[in-house]
């Protein structure tokens, strides 16, 4: 018996805004900058707490996209599209400053910590921030997307460039360094 046609994933509520700034409507992007900013500002958040850093990655989120416009394509959400480059300038941010994105959030008042949407800090919270901190910022970003974002992986693997099965490799390697890590710090039940 053929397997049931899949169906078609259903058109993006974006797309006609997209279509509007790829003519080179600014308003039209406008919108889609102000519908957008809030989820791509809490992506970015989980790479620096600080307000000024924060603002300069979310502006360069946006440049990049206005840039790459005409290149999206909507098999899939325009959504998905935008938090893909924004995982990229985090990373390049991280790199760039050689700081570890986490351990800032964990030097960080409780108060800067709450500004997350929806999130609430607790000791084990701070102490997984701090933690993190200390992994390599590759694995670091993953396993931030993974657990903090609650991505798929299948998802990670996309905003990252990378095959599904080299991110189940790679979260493997990065939760067995965390492991390392964890013990180190004096957790001894894994």
């Amino acid at each position: 018996m053929p397997a049931p046609p899949t169906p078609d994933p259903p058109p993006d509520e974006d797309l006609p805004l997209v279509q509007a700034s790829q003519a080179g409507d600014l308003d039209a992007f406008d919108r889609l900058v102000m519908k957008h900013q809030p989820a791509i500002a809490a992506v970015l958040f989980r790479f620096s707490g600080q307000p000024a850093d924060l603002e300069d990655m979310t502006q360069e989120t946006f440049i990049r996209a206005w840039r790459a416009l005409a290149q999206w394509q909507p098999r899939k959400p325009f959504s998905h599209w935008l938090k893909r480059i924004a995982v990229n300038v985090a990373r390049e941010f991280c790199r760039k400053n050689q700081r570890s994105p986490l351990s800032r959030l964990a030097a960080n008042s409780p108060e800067l910590l709450n500004t997350i949407p929806g999130e609430t800090t607790t000791p084990a919270t701070d102490e997984a921030r701090h933690i993190l901190s200390h992994l390599p910022p590759d694995q670091r970003t993953l396993l931030t997307l993974l657990y903090l974002e609650q991505m798929p992986l299948s998802e990670i693997a996309g905003h990252l460039g990378i095959g599904l099965a080299n991110a189940k490799i790679k979260a493997f390697r990065a939760r067995n360094q965390l492991r390392s890590i964890l013990k180190s710090h004096g957790h001894t039940e894994l």
